[in-house]
C-alpha cells in the first residue's frame, strides 16, 4: 500500500464512500465535518491477524475550512476471495461488527446508570463499521497513540500481566450477569443476535482435518516432554474428533451465560504503560465473541497465555482475584453475586469447562510461539473454498521450550483432574 496521501478510501474498501466518511466523522468529532482525505500509516505486526487484512491509517476531514483528521486501525475482510471464502469471514466479521453496534452499547448503557467505582471501559472505541458480506470493513481507535501496546506474542505474560487481564475479562462479565439478573428480556434481546462462530455442529466439516492435525501436534508435544507417563495416556484420550461435540456442548450451555470475548489469547489485549509499569489493559476483537459460560474465556486466556511456572505459583490467585473482581462488581451493578454466580458455582463450572481451554490451545499454542518471519502465508489461489487445513499446515512444534507449552497445559489439566 503506498504511503502517500490518497483521496478515495473506496479503495480500500467499496463501503468506504466519502459520504459514510463523512458521517463517521461527524460522528466522532460531534459538529458536521466533510471528509478529505486518508495517509497510509503502517501495517501491524506480521502474523498478528489471520481472519482480517489491517492497518493503520488517518482519516482527515474539514470543520470551518479547518483540517482535522482520526487515526485508526482499519480491518478490512480480505480480498483474496479463496481466503475470505475458507475462513467463513463474513461470518467473524458480522459477529464483531455486531458487537460493536448492537450489544456493547447495551451493556453500557446498563452500566451508565449505576455508581461503579471501577466501570468497565477497557475496549477500543469503535469509528466506522460497515458490512455487505463482501466487503465489511471495521474501524477503531488506534488506542497506541494513549501508549497502549501488544506483549510479545511468543513470551506469554507475567502474572501482573494475567491479573489485569482476568480483572477486565470479570468487569465485562459482569455487565451480563447483572443486566440479565435486572433486566432479562433486554439481555435476551442483545445475546440471541451473538451466534456462534466456531463450535457448531454445521461447522465440522470446515473444522475436521485441522483438528486432527492440531491434535496430533499436542499428543507429539506431551510424547516427547513427558514420554511414559500417565500424561501421554491422557491425552491420548482427549485429543479424539469426539472432543469437538463436547466443545459444541460448552458453547450451548446458557446456564451461566455472558456476552464474552471468545478469543482470548495474548495478541487481543492491549497494555497501557507508565514508567514501564503497566497501569491498563483493552481487549480487542470481537470477532469469536459468544453467549456461554465465563470460564470459557477465563480458561482459555490461562493456557493460551501463561505458562506452567505462573501456574504453579498463581493458580489459586488467579482464580480467586477473578471472581473478587467479578463478584464486586455485580454488586456495583446492583445485584447479588451469591445469587446470580456463587463462588461454588464458579468453581464448578472452572471444573467443567477446564478441558475447553485445553481443547481450544492446540490450535492458539502452535500460532503463538510462531515467529515473525515464520508466519503462515494467508493468500492462495483461486475463487473457490477450500478446506483450513489447506491453509494452517501447521508441522510439530519443533523446540523444546515450544513442546513444553502446550505439553504443560495437559499437565495442568491432568494434575487438576480436569481430564
Amino acid at each position: 500500500m503506498t504511503k502517500e496521501n490518497n483521496s478515495l478510501l473506496t479503495q480500500v474498501s467499496p463501503l468506504l464512500t466519502n459520504d459514510e466518511l463523512d458521517k463517521a466523522l461527524s460522528k466522532w468529532f460531534q459538529e458536521p465535518v466533510s471528509y478529505s482525505h486518508w495517509e497510509y500509516v503502517s501495517e501491524t505486526g506480521k502474523g498478528d491477524s489471520y481472519l482480517s487484512e489491517v492497518m493503520r491509517v488517518k482519516i482527515y476531514g474539514k470543520i470551518n475550512g479547518k483540517s482535522k483528521h482520526v487515526q485508526v486501525i482499519l480491518k478490512t475482510i480480505p480480498k483474496n476471495v479463496c481466503r475470505r471464502l475458507t475462513f467463513r469471514s463474513h461470518d467473524f466479521f458480522k459477529n464483531e461488527i455486531n458487537i460493536y453496534l448492537n450489544v456493547l452499547p447495551e451493556l453500557l448503557n446498563f452500566q451508565s446508570e449505576k455508581q461503579v467505582t471501577d466501570p468497565f471501559t477497557n475496549y477500543t472505541k469503535l469509528f466506522l463499521a460497515l458490512s455487505d458480506g463482501v466487503n465489511d470493513v471495521i474501524c477503531l481507535e488506534d488506542a497506541s497513540l494513549e501508549n497502549y501496546g501488544s506483549p510479545v506474542r511468543q513470551e506469554g505474560i507475567d502474572y501482573e500481566h494475567f491479573k489485569l487481564t482476568s480483572e477486565v475479562l470479570a468487569k465485562f462479565h459482569a455487565l451480563s450477569f447483572a443486566m440479565r439478573d435486572q433486566r432479562p428480556d433486554e439481555f435476551a434481546k442483545i445475546s440471541d443476535t451473538v451466534f456462534e462462530t466456531y463450535y457448531d455442529p454445521n461447522h465440522w466439516d470446515w473444522y475436521a482435518r485441522f483438528w486432527k492435525r492440531i491434535s496430533s501436534i499436542a499428543i507429539d508435544a506431551v510424547d516427547k516432554e513427558y514420554p511414559n507417563t500417565i500424561y501421554v495416556e491422557k491425552i491420548r484420550e482427549f485429543a479424539v474428533p469426539e472432543r469437538y461435540q463436547d466443545m459444541i456442548k460448552a458453547v450451548q450451555d446458557k446456564t451461566n451465560g455472558v456476552i464474552s470475548h471468545g478469543d482470548c489469547w495474548t495478541n487481543n489485549f492491549l497494555y497501557k504503560y507508565q514508567n514501564s509499569t503497566i497501569v491498563n489493559a483493552k481487549m480487542i476483537d470481537f470477532q469469536l465473541s459468544r453467549y456461554a459460560s465465563p470460564v470459557l474465556d477465563l480458561i482459555f486466556c490461562i493456557y493460551a497465555c501463561t505458562d506452567q511456572d505462573l501456574r504453579l505459583q498463581h493458580y489459586d490467585d488467579i482464580l480467586k482475584n477473578y471472581y473478587s473482581v467479578l463478584s464486586t462488581q455485580i454488586k456495583e451493578l446492583g445485584s447479588n453475586p451469591e445469587r446470580v454466580y456463587s463462588w461454588d458455582t464458579f468453581m464448578g463450572e472452572v471444573k467443567k469447562y477446564s478441558y475447553f481451554g485445553l481443547a481450544f490451545s492446540f490450535e492458539s499454542t502452535p500460532f503463538i510461539i510462531l515467529d515473525p518471519e515464520d508466519a503462515i502465508v494467508m493468500d492462495m489461489e483461486g475463487d473457490e473454498k477450500k478446506n483450513i487445513d489447506d491453509f494452517w499446515q501447521l508441522p510439530p512444534i519443533a523446540t523444546k521450550e515450544g513442546r513444553l507449552r502446550e505439553a504443560n497445559n495437559v499437565v495442568h489439566c491432568v494434575d487438576n483432574g480436569y481430564i
